[in-house]
């Protein structure tokens, strides 16, 4: 018997079949892609540059779509069996966690890429099959249709008309009076960190966006158009540049101290990753003091409970999403103790549910529990493929919010950078996807 044989005698019978699905899915895929790449070769040739490219017909555009919406919806399928093999070798012992995780945020980029081309083409499909009656939604664009007005209404982010505030740090540290300077017997030149409560050095220091900066448009899609500005001082916490890293990489969770109190005026930290557990943040301080530690209120003022009830939401979609180290056990402690008790309409109940059920991470049941009392419905009525793409797209500037925190040291709530800044970042992507 060849050693290869040998090997698949010996390999777990569920690494076997998630491999052997794996490959079957990437003939389908490579099949609609040839499909796709083939007709399009045909009714769209390159052509010389002083050359025109001639007329494609509307059956042939249809036709061209279709096939991408096809190939795309394989490419999703093939990214997402990559992360179950992923899950079972790790079952099996042939990988450790770290790998796992590794692979799973390779994949899920991957089918985030394939989601991007799934949405360019339904858009197109859609629009040659009834071009007066064209209802998806392109989140960056003006091309909003009027029965979602008010649900999109200035999500575009590309109103430059509007007065930017300058200085994000400079008034959340005014909003939170924690600027040594306003206070005596504190020495100059230092800032308040909410989560350890001490002075720290204003190079060391941050101002923490809740609601990453990127999500500035998506403000009314996830929180209505009542909700409280993503641009306002209520969406900030104050942190040390270190322990904003953490939040911004959603190693640490913000949550009420009492879950019957109206309004929330007590919050804590929750530590949800173990690999901080043991990083000092300074000599005798480490990630593990963190945990359950009450923040410190310099004055009356309070972030708002919605974005930290997002951020919270945000954290357990990604670990279990990641399959990160000790998942379980931080699923299972907020489910029988659930931090935000008190009924509240925090988010739009259909955008938490995608945002949770996308790509497979989240049960309905697991999550409808989780969002009881917080969700609240609107009068508007999305399509399945818009209500997915909102969330699609929520997921991606989050995971880019991550990437950048983790790559650039992160800074993106310094002093250097202007809302209006960070506006063009959002602009920058929504580019990128088109």
């Amino acid at each position: 018997m060849s050693a290869a044989h040998q090997h698949t005698a010996i390999m777990p019978s569920g690494v076997a079949a998630a491999r052997a699905k794996l490959t079957t899915a990437k003939r389908t895929y490579l099949a609609a892609k040839r499909t796709y790449e083939a007709y399009k070769s045909k009714v769209e040739p390159e052509v010389a540059p002083d050359q025109e490219r001639p007329e494609i017909s509307r059956r042939e555009s249809h036709q061209l779509a279709s096939l991408g919406v096809e190939m795309a919806q394989r490419g999703e399928e093939l990214f997402e069996l990559e992360e179950a093999v992923a899950d079972e070798e790790l079952k099996a012992g042939l990988i450790d966690q770290n790998t796992c995780t590794k692979r799973r945020v390779e994949a899920w980029s991957r089918s985030s890429s394939a989601g991007d081309n799934l949405w360019h083409h339904q858009v197109k499909k859609a629009r040659f099959e009834d071009a007066g009656a064209v209802r998806m939604v392109d989140l960056y664009a003006g091309e909003i249709p009027q029965l979602l007005l008010s649900l999109y209404k200035s999500c575009d982010g590309q109103d430059k008309s509007k007065k930017r505030r300058s200085n994000w740090r400079r008034d959340a540290l005014a909003y939170y009076n924690g600027d040594s300077n306003d206070h005596e017997g504190v020495a100059p030149g230092n800032a308040w960190c909410h989560i350890t409560g001490i002075w720290h050095g204003a190079k060391f220091h941050k101002a923490a966006h809740i609601v990453p900066y990127f999500l500035n448009g998506f403000g009314e899609v996830l929180f209505g158009e009542r909700a409280q500005s993503l641009q306002r001082e209520g969406n900030a916490l104050l942190l040390s540049d270190r322990i904003k890293e953490w939040f911004d990489s959603y190693h640490i969770v913000v949550v009420p101290v009492d879950s019957s109190e109206s309004p929330i005026r007590r919050w804590r930290t929750e530590l949800i990753s173990p690999d901080i557990r043991n990083s000092e943040l300074f000599p005798g301080y480490y990630g593990r003091d963190l945990d359950g530690k009450e923040l410190v209120f310099l004055n009356e003022n309070r972030p708002v409970s919605r974005f930290l009830y997002f951020h919270f939401i945000m954290a357990l979609i990604r670990i279990k999403d990641l399959q990160c180290l000790g998942w379980e056990n931080v699923w299972a402690r907020f489910y029988n103790l659930r931090p935000f008790g008190t009924p509240g309409n925090y988010m739009r109940r259909n955008m938490l549910l995608a945002l949770a059920t996308h790509h497979g991470t989240v049960g309905l049941a697991e999550m409808s529990a989780y969002i009881a009392g917080h969700g609240f419905d609107t009068p508007i009525n999305l399509t399945e493929e818009e209500t997915a793409e909102a969330a699609r797209r929520v997921r991606k500037l989050v995971e880019a919010a991550i990437n950048r925190s983790e790559k650039e040291g992160s800074d993106e709530g310094s002093e250097e950078e202007s809302d209006e800044e960070s506006n063009e970042r959002v602009e920058e992507i929504g580019e990128e996807e088109e």
